[in-house]
């Protein structure tokens, strides 16, 4: 049913509002985010594994280094972005190995009410919701983030561990429940990794099997 109502309003929505290339506005004869010109630009990247803690590691899937296409649409943080950020999920579903990966939920990287406020979406949270709606796998939001922090692209790289020390704790969660799961953190960037650094930490609270991290692009 809901795919169904998906469908219609999708074909709707083609209608009333044709497909154009998200970055140089070529019109597109089919329902795709670039055109081939500007898809060919888009350089895949492999993935890469990062530490936790001295015991725990997470495996890095990123669509393509932080250049443009992708870039231009990472930074669609105006009115009418939301668009953006799920052609972003598509792609991220798209063109990278997440869809090999055996996950159980789906964890999207919080904002800052006061920040989302502002925003009016978490970006984080709507590819994760194109991610749910493509493997199956439910979104949950384990993660919230009480303490407001300073933008990481202000801060040198010794400063952005120290801002990001207990800004995520766990929501009221039933922590057997993810137990020994598979749990896929969602986020659209990754610059030095430690926002999703100290994301996965908080995660281990809940004792997870593992950790994966899913992210549009990849500063390399």
């Amino acid at each position: 049913m809901i795919k169904t109502v998906s469908t219609i309003y999708n074909t709707i929505l083609t209608i009333i509002a044709p497909p154009f290339c998200a970055y140089c506005k070529k019109f597109l004869i089919d329902e795709l985010v670039f055109c081939a010109q500007c898809k060919s630009n888009i350089i895949p990247i492999v993935s890469i594994t990062r530490p936790i803690t001295k015991k725990y590691s997470m495996k890095v899937f990123a669509v393509s280094d932080y250049k443009d296409p992708l870039k231009k649409l990472i930074l669609a943080k105006r009115w009418g972005a939301i668009a953006a950020s799920r052609q972003l999920g598509q792609l991220l579903w798209k063109m990278s190995y997440i869809k090999q990966v055996n996950f159980d939920y789906i964890v999207p990287i919080p904002l800052h009410w006061t920040r989302f406020a502002r925003r009016g979406f978490n970006q984080a949270q709507e590819i994760a919701q194109v991610i749910a709606q493509e493997s199956g796998k439910p979104v949950i939001n384990l993660l919230k983030r009480p303490k407001r922090t300073a933008y990481q692209s202000q801060l040198t790289y010794a400063q952005r561990s120290q801002n990001l020390k207990n800004a995520f704790l766990l929501n009221n969660v039933a922590t057997n429940n993810y137990k020994n799961k598979h749990l896929l953190l969602v986020d659209d960037l990754m610059t030095t990794g430690a926002t999703l650094h100290a994301g996965a930490r908080a995660l281990l609270q809940l004792k997870p099997q593992t950790i994966t991290v899913a992210v549009i692009c990849r500063v390399i």
